[in-house]
């Protein structure tokens, strides 16, 4: 049976979306490692996989729909998060108009949390939650080796009803998955403007947070898997962890394979000092580099020079704002006054901080409050800053407070790029004003001389220069 993962344009002319994180549109395409995982495993187990990445290869309809005509794979996957529900439909109604019979498979956060939506005929199926034993399953019944009703975590329809299978349970072996397929990928086509090395590709060390941010979306198959547990248990569920030895042997594979640069890309990826200190020492004469990301009070300073030993040579730091009122409010757990130390401590082991920082994360917050917060993250002259505006997605606490509040500018959520479209009103903050700010805070960041002196590196290079110029451009342009 073959079996084909798709990434799937987006027709709807904003550009491709990101869908590894869920919340934006991409700009600089991800490996999507999600997908590469679980046609890993069906591949283990006797099925014949490829991988299409037609978001990133910038296919029109066209090719699109010659590719379904001469295609002869026996089901599809797909991926999708809130921000891609509507394109993917669409694309849907494409593949139905060439291949009207073809098992189509959703898996992600949008489908977990909505999985109504994507069950349009009877051979459409949900997978909710954490994919890989699921899809697996499914597959296995779809060859007829057992049924579909008895496979955990699975929605589909049946006599016309949409049945919700009961959920599977976490996956705590996360060392017997075998490693994401990257010899599916074109490699060439992904990059990282934050790492000079390459070929370069995305790793997964874990999965969850422990932490309690109202406002958090994971990665997006951290947040399926949040999403799925959390309707049956009313929290959140706990952090899984790889074992040091079994992500060292990833690294090595992938330096074996000749990859040069890795994104971490775990929603924090320092879990417990002695972990990360020891796959840092494994890591460490492979000659890669890499970057992820990190909560500032796990770092320290003999953690943070055996991770620059290692080659470190990024982190990304959820601070989300230097308002400390705002930080207790959405439960960071962070103090305010101990953030700019860590940068400073960051950048002295060689390594560039990037900061998230997040506008309208609560009521009480005001243009000179937001400004102030802002000026105090461009002070400590970081790398990047990213910006964005809090977005109340379904599932999380942040969600439920804006709907029972009446802060739901159009009265109810609607998915929307968090660079860029505030869908929060506030009594004293409007949805206007925050697309107001956070277009102001790119412009005074971007074109600011620490910037264009912290990156000059990047901005001499052709290459470099190329991608800097059309991440700012994405980014300033509303």
């Amino acid at each position: 049976m073959g079996v084909t993962f798709l990434n799937l344009p987006n027709w709807l002319g904003k550009g491709s979306i990101d869908r590894f994180f869920g919340c934006t549109y991409t700009i600089y395409p991800f490996p999507h490692i999600f997908s590469l995982q679980c046609a890993a495993l069906l591949k283990e187990n006797g099925f014949a996989v490829s991988y299409v990445d037609a978001a990133t290869e910038k296919w029109g309809r066209g090719q699109f729909l010659q590719f379904l005509k001469e295609d002869s794979s026996s089901a599809y996957v797909a991926h999708s998060v809130n921000l891609s529900i509507e394109t993917d439909l669409l694309s849907l109604q494409m593949i139905r108009s060439i291949r009207p019979k073809i098992p189509v498979i959703f898996m992600g956060p949008a489908p977990t949390y909505f999985p109504e939506k994507f069950l349009a005929d009877e051979n459409c199926f949900v997978v909710r939650g954490e994919p890989e034993f699921t899809l697996l399953e499914l597959l296995q019944a779809l060859q007829g080796k057992g049924g579909i009703a008895r496979v955990k975590g699975l929605s589909y329809l049946g006599h016309g009803k949409a049945v919700h299978n009961k959920a599977s349970p976490l996956i705590k072996d996360l060392d017997a998955h075998p490693f994401p397929d990257r010899s599916l990928l074109r490699r060439g086509l992904y990059s990282n403007p934050k790492l000079a090395g390459k070929p370069w590709t995305a790793v997964l060390t874990s999965r969850g947070c422990s932490h309690r941010c109202i406002y958090c979306v994971p990665n997006s198959l951290s947040f399926a898997r949040e999403l799925e547990f959390k309707k049956h248990n009313n929290r959140k569920p706990p952090v899984a962890l790889r074992s040091v030895g079994n992500i060292i042997e990833e690294f090595r594979q992938l330096a074996a394979e000749g990859y040069k640069a890795v994104s971490i890309v775990d929603d924090n990826f320092v879990w417990g000092r002695e972990r990360t200190i020891a796959i840092c020492k494994g890591i460490k004469n492979l000659g890669i580099e890499w970057g992820c990301l990190s909560r500032s009070d796990h770092l320290d300073e003999g953690l943070l020079s055996a991770m620059a030993e290692a080659g470190c040579r990024y982190i990304d730091l959820g601070i989300e704002s230097f308002n400390q009122q705002v930080l207790d409010y959405v439960k960071k757990d962070l103090r305010a006054d101990e953030i700019g130390p860590k940068v400073e401590m960051i950048k002295e082991h060689g390594i560039q901080a990037k900061l998230n920082m997040l506008l309208g994360a609560c009521p009480f917050e005001s243009r000179e409050s937001i400004r102030e917060s802002i000026a105090k993250a461009k002070q400590l002259k970081p790398a990047n800053i990213m910006f964005s505006i809090v977005n109340p997605f379904p599932g999380t606490e942040f969600h439920e407070q804006c709907r029972k509040n009446g802060w739901l500018s159009e009265g109810k959520y609607k998915p929307a790029d968090v660079q860029k479209e505030a869908i929060t009103s506030f009594p004293e903050l409007s949805a206007k004003e925050l697309n107001e700010l956070v277009q102001e805070a790119n412009y005074s960041f971007y074109f600011s001389p620490s910037f264009v002196f912290t990156n000059l590196r990047k901005l001499l290079s052709p290459a470099g220069f190329s991608t800097t110029m059309k991440a700012i451009r994405r980014k300033l342009t509303f």
